[in-house]
């Protein structure tokens, strides 16, 4: 009787030792003999394309006018309301994002003060609107983009010099200067942006204005003119979009 035990036991190691090394050598249970699981690929978004769009938002606009004349510093500062249109185009490599820019701000941006030197005369300056083209350099994380951008500015500045009972002095022109500025975008969809975006635009106006309004010589203006406005951005690209990336 011990004898049969014994060889049964016997067995049954052998079998244990047989079975357990094939079963090692299978494929994981639930799959078949040779697939290997695949990943599923990682979604990205790609920045490069061309693209349009418009802006709206708060414009502040400051002017200063040293006056040779009368020898007095003028300032005057005006804050109301911005809006324009925006192309451009870019290229992504990696997280590199570079790129030009052109925009367009409209505004009217109107500012007087009294005189402190000639009694009755009102000096005032008004900034009509400004174009600007920049080159962009960002960095991007997925579908958010963050760039600063830098360039050429240009705006149509008036002058005016203005006293009761005499014609005003005015002086109307387009004045160039630069900009430089920086935003974050969201893209919302492939090919709809939501942004916002800060600028800073300053240029210099050296103007003669004639001999009225109470003055019996040509007066010289050095005007310094700084325009700085946030906006909301809404841009529309073409190019790029949402890819996989293996």
């Amino acid at each position: 009787m011990r004898a049969l035990w014994l060889g049964a036991a016997i067995a049954t190691i052998g079998v244990g030792r047989w079975v357990g090394p094939a079963h090692a050598d299978e494929a994981p249970r639930g799959y078949p003999p040779g697939y290997t699981p695949i990943s599923a690929p990682a979604i990205t978004y790609d920045w490069t394309g061309v693209y349009f769009g418009g802006q709206v938002g708060a414009d502040n606009s400051r002017t200063r006018w040293p006056n040779d004349f009368t020898f007095e510093r003028v300032e005057q500062s005006t804050t109301g309301f911005v809006g324009g249109a925006h192309a451009g185009l870019q290229k992504q490599w990696s997280w590199i994002v570079v790129g030009a820019e052109v925009s367009f701000f409209w505004m009217d941006q109107s500012g007087s003060v009294a005189s402190t030197t000639v009694p009755g005369v009102t000096l005032a300056s008004t900034v009509r609107d400004l174009t600007l083209v920049t080159g962009k350099f960002g960095w991007a994380w997925e579908n958010i983009l963050a760039t600063f951008k830098g360039g050429w500015a240009t705006g149509e500045v008036d002058f005016r010099i203005s006293a009761v009972g005499t014609q005003p002095a005015v002086s109307s022109g387009r004045e160039g200067g630069w900009t430089a500025g920086a935003s974050i975008e969201y893209a919302l969809w492939d090919h709809v942006i939501l942004g916002a975006e800060y600028d800073f635009v300053q240029f210099n106006a050296d103007r003669t204005l004639a001999p009225t309004a109470g003055a019996l010589v040509p007066i010289h203006i050095h005007a310094a003119v700084v325009d700085q406005f946030v906006t909301a951005r809404l841009t529309f690209k073409f190019g790029g979009g949402a890819v996989a990336v293996k």
